[in-house]
């Protein structure tokens, strides 16, 4: 199996463990969300929960993967990949296992970083209200530390989110269209048009 096929694999199993995991959570807090924002009334409320939350989890795809990217490249400390659980693991004992810690300490490093592209692509918007908790934290880390992503190129980031978020989803959905902005995730599918990945 190659880079693509095993991240893709990846991806998809964390998507559906996403997607089950907080299919009925926050509803309140969502259907709050649509009426305050009166974007994209014209969707059945049931419908619009089920894309709010397939936008949440597309974006944080999008992020798991360009902060693996650039701490493989090492544009910043290692945090997710194996040399940054290692030193997790070494400097803090009782939170050793506790990951998602760990990922949102990187997420706030990436969040304040002096690139305005890098803040920009991992800025906080309404899909944080879907975190990374301990649970899915785990995952990331079981699922993504180990493996290398600092050599992928523009065109692979392109091929796996058109396997993650297929043309034809892309069709019926309209995530770029709906609610508010996405940044990672909107980062990643505007690739085509950019000159280079970072």
């Amino acid at each position: 199996m190659d880079k693509l096929q095993l991240l893709h694999k990846k991806f998809s199993e964390f998507i559906d463990y996403f997607i089950v995991k907080y299919s009925y959570e926050h509803r309140g807090m969502l259907k709050k969300l649509r009426i305050d924002s009166r974007l994209n009334m014209d969707i059945d409320e049931e419908e619009w929960c089920k894309l709010f939350l397939y936008k949440s989890c597309l974006n944080h795809c999008a992020r798991i993967l360009l902060m693996r990217f650039i701490e493989d490249k090492g544009f910043i400390h290692h945090k997710l990949n194996e040399k940054g659980i290692e030193k997790w693991r070494n400097f803090v004992k009782n939170l050793g296992q506790d990951f998602d810690v760990l990922y949102h300490i990187g997420l706030l490093d990436l969040q304040v970083d002096e690139n305005a592209m890098i803040r920009g692509i991992f800025k906080k918007s309404d899909y944080d209200l879907f975190t990374i908790d301990k649970e899915l934290a785990e995952i990331v880390i079981d699922s993504f530390s180990s493996i290398y992503v600092g050599d992928l190129q523009k065109k692979d980031f392109i091929e796996l989110f058109k396997k993650l978020y297929t043309l034809e989803d892309r069709e019926i959905m309209k995530l770029e269209k709906f609610h508010k902005d996405a940044p990672a995730l909107s980062y990643i599918l505007q690739l085509e048009e950019r000159e280079s990945l970072l």
